[in-house]
């Protein structure tokens, strides 16, 4: 199954009608693509308002756009620190596992977009690069396995395991995780070959548990 990209929204919290100067110009920079002047001009508004947890977010997503990963994610959690609502809490987390996600980070990246799902379990975007980073995730170890394993030999998946694996494709586009997730379980049941698939059955069965 092809794997869809990765969808990058860095949210901007609109300060236009903030005191602080530092702060609006900043924004500006930033819708100018000008991430550099942004990340002074949100230092700067950071040293007048230490306490204003959007300039703190603003900043972070002015060194993301620079690529400054680290930094970013610093500012992430900063954030997370000074506010308290779940909408607040799962855009911290969405931007920390998206920029991870970007850099190819996956496991990380899996375990915060985990979390901004549990803040905000209605979020198509982030359920989508959810399953993104999680099957990248998966596909790493199971190439590290295949590493491990590539001297033992294992009976390839019949016809009756390729059919099921296609028509649990089918719900996956569909998005119907669960039911994907029972028939791969089931198949599992009555033909030992489907193990083959045990990355697949996963990965959906843990965006099924994100859905119920």
């Amino acid at each position: 199954m092809r794997l869809k990209s990765i969808t990058y929204l860095f949210l901007l919290f609109v300060l236009i009608g903030a005191s602080n100067d530092d702060a609006r110009k900043a924004n500006e920079a930033y819708e100018n693509a000008e991430y550099e002047l942004a990340e002074e001009l949100y230092r700067a508004a950071m040293d007048a308002e230490p306490d204003n947890a959007n300039i703190v977010f603003n900043l972070g997503n002015a060194l993301a756009k620079q690529g400054k990963v680290e930094d970013a994610i610093q500012m992430y959690l900063q954030y997370s620190s000074m506010v308290e609502s779940a909408e607040e809490l799962a855009q911290a987390e969405y931007n920390i596992g998206t920029l991870l996600s970007e850099n190819q980070q996956w496991k990380p990246a899996v375990q915060h977009l985990r979390n901004a799902l549990k803040y905000n379990p209605g979020d198509a975007d982030t359920k989508h690069n959810f399953e993104r980073a999680l099957a990248e995730s998966q596909n790493e170890e199971e190439e590290q396995q295949q590493q491990q394993d590539q001297n033992q030999e294992q009976e390839p998946p019949s016809d009756y395991a390729k059919a099921m694996k296609k028509r649990a494709e089918e719900l996956v586009r569909q998005q119907q995780y669960g039911e994907a997730f029972q028939l791969m379980q089931q198949a599992l049941q009555v033909d030992q070959t489907v193990q083959n698939y045990n990355q697949f059955i996963q990965r959906i069965g843990a965006v099924s548990e994100i859905d119920s």
